[in-house]
C-alpha cells in the first residue's frame, strides 16, 4: 500500500470498504440488541421502548427487560448475567463506530484525509485510518452480534417469547 509522508494510504478503496463493512456489521448489532429486547418484552409499552431510539438506549432498556425477565423467574440469574455482560461490551464498541461515522474527516487538498475532529467534543481525535483497525473494531461487532443472538437462540424458546 503506497502512503504519504504520514503514513496515509494513497487509496482510499480499503479503507472505505473497512468502514462500509464496520457500519453494516454495527446495524447488525443494532439490530440484534433490539431483537433481543423485542423477545423479553411482554407489554406493548415494553416494545414500544425500541422505537427509534439510538443503539445506547437500546441497550439500557434490554437490560432492564433482561434483569426484569430474571426476578419474573422467565429466565435465570445465570443467563440474565450472561446476557448484561454481552449488552455491557456493545456501548463501548458502538462508541468507537460513532467515533468513525460522525466524527469531522479533515481533508488534504487532495482529498486525503489526515485528522478527524469530534462534533461531540470539538477536539481532534485522530484514529487509525487502516483498514486493518477498522476491521479489527468490524469483527468485534460481528463477534457481538453473533453472541447476543447465540444467546437469544438459546434461552428463548418459543414459549417463551411474548406475541404481542
Amino acid at each position: 500500500m503506497t502512503t504519504d509522508q504520514n503514513g496515509i494510504p494513497l487509496d482510499l478503496t480499503a479503507i472505505e470498504a473497512a468502514l462500509g463493512r464496520m457500519v453494516y456489521r454495527a446495524g447488525n448489532l443494532e439490530a440484534v440488541v433490539r431483537y433481543v429486547g423485542g423477545q423479553l418484552a411482554t407489554t406493548h409499552k415494553e416494545l414500544q421502548k425500541f422505537d427509534g431510539v439510538p443503539a445506547g438506549q437500546l441497550v439500557k432498556e434490554a437490560k432492564a427487560l433482561a434483569e426484569k425477565a430474571a426476578a419474573d423467574e422467565r429466565i435465570t440469574e445465570a443467563e440474565c448475567d450472561e446476557l448484561v455482560k454481552l449488552l455491557e461490551g456493545v456501548a463501548g464498541h458502538l462508541d468507537s463506530r460513532n467515533v468513525y461515522i460522525h466524527g469531522v474527516w479533515l481533508t488534504r487538498a487532495n482529498g486525503e484525509p489526515f485528522v478527524m475532529l469530534s462534533q461531540k467534543k470539538f477536539k481532534v481525535r485522530t484514529r487509525p485510518l487502516a483498514p486493518e483497525e477498522i476491521g479489527k473494531l468490524s469483527d468485534t461487532l460481528l463477534d457481538l452480534s453473533n453472541n447476543i443472538f447465540d444467546w437469544a437462540e438459546r434461552v428463548l424458546d418459543e414459549e417463551a417469547v411474548a406475541t404481542l
